[in-house]
């Protein structure tokens, strides 16, 4: 390990660039399908429902609760402590499980048989789907913004070329994600996307990083052979990659498997963004660095032609 970090290796990842277009291209093509044909599995943010806010008279914890939810089919319901006596705990349950009145009399009646008169409801309140209409359009808004911003970023800090590499690869985390999503039917809800947008980062970051290294080497030697250029810049900075997407990785898939399950949709975001991520920023954005500039050079070499002709 300290060769490998110390000497960067000599690996031709673009040797498989129409590979890694070919199989990206699949992904995105086949997310969108999914997500056109089957929809998400929108959670209360978007949709609307109850919020019921309960007070017990000793602790409890969510296992109990969720268990005693589990004889109304209530039990995928998101369930949050409020303060940390857990005494006090705040039941939230999509309107596609029912109206609101319907949603009241079968929580109370779940946790009466579990826990008697041991516990008193404190407030329910009801969550439009006005709102939810308004959040939907909010996060959409919000990585489309996110988005351009990005593309501006990288075109003043680099070159357009730079720019459009690395926002397509973003899209297509995002599309990958949000397929997966789809297929799988996990709830989608302002956790989700709160995880999406930081997956952006991530992977804009990551993509920056070898960005900033191909910069660096063009300045050293020009881009008369951009492509082994690129693969050295990705070489060179593959043991931080390994380091830091590999410790993300092991904790977010900590944070999936024990985290509970108000945070599994937030984590599994995080993992298959970072996966994804990783993978684009190396087999997306950079063969298409050396693409965009070889048909630069030649549409350029060609107007040359005609004006000598």
């Amino acid at each position: 390990m300290r060769n490998f970090l110390e000497t960067p290796p000599d690996i031709d990842f673009l040797r498989i660039k129409k590979q890694g277009y070919i199989v990206s291209t699949v992904l995105v093509i086949a997310s969108l399908i999914v997500i056109f044909t089957k929809g998400f599995n929108l959670g209360l943010d978007f949709t609307g429902g109850t919020s019921i806010q309960i007070r017990f008279v000793d602790r409890v914890d969510i296992a109990q609760l969720r268990a005693a939810l589990r004889t109304v089919r209530l039990e995928d319901s998101l369930i949050q402590a409020v303060g940390t006596e857990g005494v006090e705990y705040e039941i939230r349950v999509s309107l596609k499980k029912g109206k609101s009145s319907e949603i009241v009399r079968k929580v109370k009646k779940a946790l009466k048989e579990k826990f008697g008169d041991r516990f008193e409801i404190r407030k329910i309140d009801y969550i439009g789907a006005v709102v939810g209409e308004e959040l939907r359009k909010a996060s959409v808004y919000s990585i489309v913004a996110v988005l351009i911003a990005i593309l501006l970023y990288v075109g003043y800090r680099f070159e357009p070329v730079f720019a459009i590499g690395a926002v397509i690869p973003l899209f297509h985390d995002a599309i990958i994600t949000l397929g997966i999503f789809s297929l799988i039917g996990e709830e989608v809800n302002l956790a989700v996307i709160a995880a999406i947008l930081t997956v952006l980062g991530y992977s804009l970051n990551d993509t920056i990083i070898i960005f900033d290294r191909i910069r660096e080497n063009i300045k050293l030697r020009g881009k008369k052979n951009l492509l082994q250029l690129v693969n050295q810049s990705i070489n060179e900075n593959l043991s931080r990659t390994i380091i830091t997407s590999g410790t993300t990785l092991f904790s977010v898939l900590a944070l999936y498997l024990f985290g509970g399950e108000s945070l599994k949709g937030f984590s599994l975001a995080l993992l298959i963004g970072i996966i994804f991520g990783t993978y684009s920023s190396i087999y997306v954005a950079s063969p298409l660095v050396v693409d965009l500039e070889k048909y630069i050079r030649g549409k350029r070499s060609a107007g040359e032609k005609t004006a000598k002709a």
